[in-house]
């Protein structure tokens, strides 16, 4: 028997195909004339102008991010103070509701104004620690003595001068 050939598939025929030796020269010697500019070695001015652009366009991108994260931080700011104020806004009606109990009214009357029920016996406890001269009033001589020159001058003009009936000299 004799040996049959296989037909060329697409790819094996692709991996075959060899390109003739005159355009192998003729592609060197293109390569070899082309200018080295031609091998994407940027210039100094595509360079220059590639920086620009660059710049313009980060400053671009910048004012709206400045923009962005100092609204992002006012926001969060205002929910921090909203809290807060919530917070504030229920111990507030929690004081409320309490005035609104007659028996929390009744001790806040007896003790932040000493007031007593009737029939109750009211008792004042003096500490010994306090100094003995210490009075809780002060008597006119002490007042008098403590007033300036102009309130003693404003009194003498503001107030009726009282006469008593010795001072007055009926003449005979």
């Amino acid at each position: 028997m004799a040996e049959q050939k296989k037909a060329p598939t697409p790819a094996t025929s692709r991996r075959r195909r060899t390109v003739p030796v005159a355009s192998r020269k003729a592609a060197a010697e293109q390569a070899a004339k082309r200018p080295s500019s031609a091998r994407l070695r940027p210039g100094t001015v595509e360079l220059g102008v590639l920086v620009m652009v660059l710049i313009i366009v980060l400053f671009t991108i910048t004012v709206p991010l400045r923009n962005y994260f100092q609204g992002r931080s006012e926001i969060t700011r205002l929910n921090e103070t909203i809290a807060s104020q919530q917070l504030e806004k229920e111990r507030l009606l929690g004081e409320i509701e309490q005035y609104e109990d007659d028996s929390y009214l009744q001790e806040q009357a007896r003790n932040r104004l000493g007031l007593i029920e009737p029939g109750e016996t009211a008792f004042r406890i003096i500490d010994p620690r306090m100094d003995q001269n210490d009075t809780a009033t002060t008597s006119q001589e002490e007042l008098a003595a403590q007033r300036t020159w102009f309130e003693i001058l404003w009194d003498s003009v503001a107030t009726v001068p009282t006469v008593d009936s010795e001072d007055i000299l009926v003449e005979e």
